[in-house]
């Protein structure tokens, strides 16, 4: 029964944010990936441990034709426009809980050979050119990828510091990985769960804003990545393209570049 409702859900869902995406045109804003235009983009989401959903508010939604979250239309703005992704040529990319409307456009990419992973979990459904992959104890060989896309993972794994490690070991040097997380910039720490606990999904809502976030990074996020020997860099979008593009106003794109 799982399967019929899988498969009906993926007959019905384009046509459905289709008509979603025409009954909330507008001149407001616009997805830089599907190219459509809104006079808003749609709430976002988020659950409860409690298994209840609430909106988020922090101005920003996502699209109401591809979904894509403002964190994806952010990066893929710098992509195209500052890194020129599209230019690439023999470009080595891997693509860690690889986000759908990134995917899409990096798989029709002639110069990209992109790798995408995740670590597998019950009951999610997986793209077929997925594998699987732990980010602490990566499969591959040193130096293999010219950039790293790996977006609002870290705060979910325990042994950041190993997974930010075993990041740096694969890629080549003078390139790039992309590490965008959560964070406080209010607070100068970061508030993690310790190694040797187990926190409830309750507490770790309270504490780190999702039940499934181990961390809520704060400013030092830049210092761990530095201490494993990423160069830090920070990419900000002034407030006629965050309105643009519905972005969240205090998200940056993080790059941290392997040194030579």
């Amino acid at each position: 029964m799982a399967g019929i409702k899988d498969f009906l859900k993926d007959i019905l869902r384009p046509s459905y944010r289709s008509m979603l995406a025409a009954m909330h045109a507008g001149d407001e804003c616009r997805c830089n990936l599907c190219g459509k235009r809104f006079a808003a983009m749609r709430p976002r989401k988020g659950r409860h441990a409690d298994g209840s959903s609430f909106i988020i508010k922090d101005g920003a939604g996502t699209c109401w034709k591809c979904n894509s979250y403002p964190r994806v239309r952010a990066l893929w703005h710098w992509l195209v426009n500052d890194f020129k992704i599209q230019e690439k040529v023999d470009f080595e990319l891997l693509h860690i809980a690889p986000e759908q409307q990134l995917a899409d456009k990096f798989l029709k990419m002639p110069g990209i050979h992109y790798t995408a992973v995740d670590k597998f979990c019950p009951g999610y459904k997986y793209a077929n050119y997925v594998s699987h992959a732990d980010v602490t104890d990566l499969h591959f060989h040193d130096s293999m990828f010219d950039m790293i896309v790996c977006n609002h993972v870290l705060e979910h794994v325990k042994n950041d510091s190993k997974a930010m490690s075993e990041l740096l070991r694969v890629l080549k040097p003078n390139g790039t990985a992309v590490l965008m997380v959560p964070i406080n910039m209010e607070a100068e720490r970061t508030d993690e769960e310790k190694p040797d606990e187990e926190l409830s999904g309750e507490e770790r809502e309270r504490r780190f804003g999702q039940p499934d976030h181990v961390r809520m990074y704060g400013r030092d996020y830049f210092e761990r990545l530095e201490n494993v020997g990423f160069h830090v860099e920070h990419i900000a979008f002034p407030a006629d393209l965050v309105k643009e593009l519905e972005l969240n106003p205090t998200e940056e794109v993080i790059l941290a570049v392997k040194s030579n």
